[in-house]
């Protein structure tokens, strides 16, 4: 049974996003996805292509023709529904079974080293592959040597894997396809998915999943409403004036974004220390169970659609520059000893998201030797006192924020994230640090999301009106938005008139 969108699309942000852009909403137009699904009973795998919520859309058969599944159809109304996704514009898809899309249509696990793996082609750019399924071919080595084209894959394409938990609380974590370093796994906001650390043997072992949550009777159902989200983030990356920038819609910034704008719950804490000289440092970047939280689109749209920030070399440099703005992102490739500084003027106390993730890029270590390199980044935040950043860690953060962690380290993760509740107003250094003495690079987005009250005119959402949010109202002259600030449902006049009287 499908749930209703109405019944959800607040708790995800949808209907913030729909408030504040009107009819220029995204809808995923132009976006592919790739639906990959395990065979049922009777060999079928693929969505029934006659339901309404399916009329014009165009499925493309990668795998060989199948009949439905009713898995596959639900998951396809959540992902690409007319009437049930949020992202109804998705209207090509790309039907794969599991197995064929690991083997020869996809992945070509089990092909020699030599062979290519098969590069998305399609009318419209496939920038997100939906795995509801969970499974494994048997053997770690093999399952590691997948997720591990699925990474090459991900970092050469731009692409994302959003990838289903096990259902059930405490049930056991499966290899595929969760356990990949550059997709995103997925959970419920119920917490009924399995969570925890990566096991032994796997790549990476230790790093913490699921990544997000999202609202669904199951995994399989939950994992294509982030599927759709992604969608969101896609279109509206790839189209005027934010497609200027090409590495905003990159998958490892796409996905920076829907982890750091993501819902955190009362109940949300990464394994923070409240008191003692750890206090605000945390190890585990993540919640055990929540991941980073709910996916949020309006907060993740906002992120993306803010200008790229300008870093600092050195973290003193950044205390004395121009401030950046409160909802950002910034995408760098990181070499060996890199740094980079932003600093970032609170004007009333609020709570604070950043997250930095970053890729693993697998070469040719496909079936022997170690896992692949992965580099270490760290994530702080100082506060500037007198004109010089001073760590906030220990007796020191006392009086400065409520709870949360100001400093993130894993050792094993390819992310981390900073969630600090009640940040009092003042000037901060968020600093990106790489830890490792590896001499391969890493493709990294950083993010960051100040939770202040929506201001009226900030069309970008970066918590500030000024001539970014001009030019989009400009842009849209005479069309239904963004920028239409009266709601009437068309840019003009009044609508300018609402955006100078607002001016930052």
């Amino acid at each position: 049974m499908v749930t209703p969108l109405s019944a959800w699309a607040d708790e995800i942000g949808r209907d913030a996003l729909v408030a504040r852009l009107g009819a220029a909403t995204p809808t995923g137009a132009n976006v592919g996805i790739g639906q990959v699904e395990a065979s049922e009973s009777a060999g079928n795998f693929g969505p029934n292509r006659l339901l309404a919520e399916f009329a014009g859309k165009s499925f493309i058969d990668m795998s060989g023709a199948s009949g439905t599944s009713g898995h596959a159809t639900t998951v396809g109304q959540n992902a690409y529904g007319t009437a049930t996704s949020i992202a109804p514009g998705v209207s090509n898809i790309w039907v794969y079974e599991a197995g064929s899309f690991a083997q020869t249509a996809n992945l070509n696990f089990g092909n020699s080293i030599q062979t290519p793996l098969v590069a998305p082609s399609s009318p419209v750019p496939l920038r997100i592959f939906n795995h509801s399924w969970i499974g494994s071919f048997g053997s770690v080595a093999f399952d590691n040597e997948v997720l591990r084209r699925a990474d090459y894959a991900m970092n050469r394409d731009g692409t994302l894997f959003i990838c289903g938990e096990n259902n059930g609380t405490g049930s056991a974590m499966n290899s595929l396809m969760s356990c990949g370093y550059n997709g995103i796994a997925v959970g419920l906001t119920s917490g009924g998915h399995s969570a925890g650390d990566v096991a032994t043997g796997v790549d990476g072992a230790g790093r913490m999943k699921p990544e997000l949550v999202a609202p669904g009777g199951f995994t399989s159902f939950s994992t294509p409403v982030v599927s759709a989200a992604a969608a969101l983030m896609f279109e509206t990356t790839s189209v005027a004036p934010y497609n200027v920038n090409t590495t905003r819609r990159k998958g490892v910034t796409i996905k920076s974004a829907l982890l750091c704008g993501a819902t955190h719950n009362a109940s949300w804490q990464n394994q923070t220390p409240t008191t003692g000289s750890n206090r605000g440092v945390t190890l585990k970047p993540l919640d055990p169970v929540f991941g980073a939280g709910t996916v949020n689109v309006d907060r993740a749209h906002r992120i993306l659609t803010a200008n790229e920030a300008a870093p600092s070399a050195t973290a003193a440099g950044a205390a004395s520059a121009t401030a950046q703005p409160l909802v950002s992102w910034d995408y760098d490739v990181y070499v060996a000893a890199m740094q980079r500084h932003y600093r970032i003027d609170l004007p009333a106390a609020a709570d604070f998201s950043a997250l930095i993730t970053w890729n693993r890029a697998p070469t040719t270590q496909w079936t022997s030797g170690s896992a692949p390199a992965v580099v270490n980044l760290r994530l702080e935040l100082k506060k500037v006192v007198d004109g010089v950043p001073v760590a906030i860690t220990g007796d020191a953060g006392v009086g400065v924020f409520t709870s949360g962690n100001v400093l993130s380290a894993s050792a094993v993760d390819n992310l981390e994230h900073l969630y600090i509740r009640g940040l009092t107003a003042g000037s901060y250094v968020l600093s990106v640090t790489r830890d490792d003495a590896l001499t391969n690079v890493a493709a990294a987005a950083l993010t960051w999301f100040v939770d202040l009250p929506v201001i009226l005119g900030d069309i970008d959402g970066n918590g500030v009106v000024n001539g970014a949010d001009l030019g989009l109202q400009l842009g849209a002259w005479g069309t239904a938005g963004p920028g239409d600030l009266n709601g009437d449902g068309i840019v003009n006049g009044p609508d300018l008139g609402v955006l100078l009287g607002a001016w930052s």
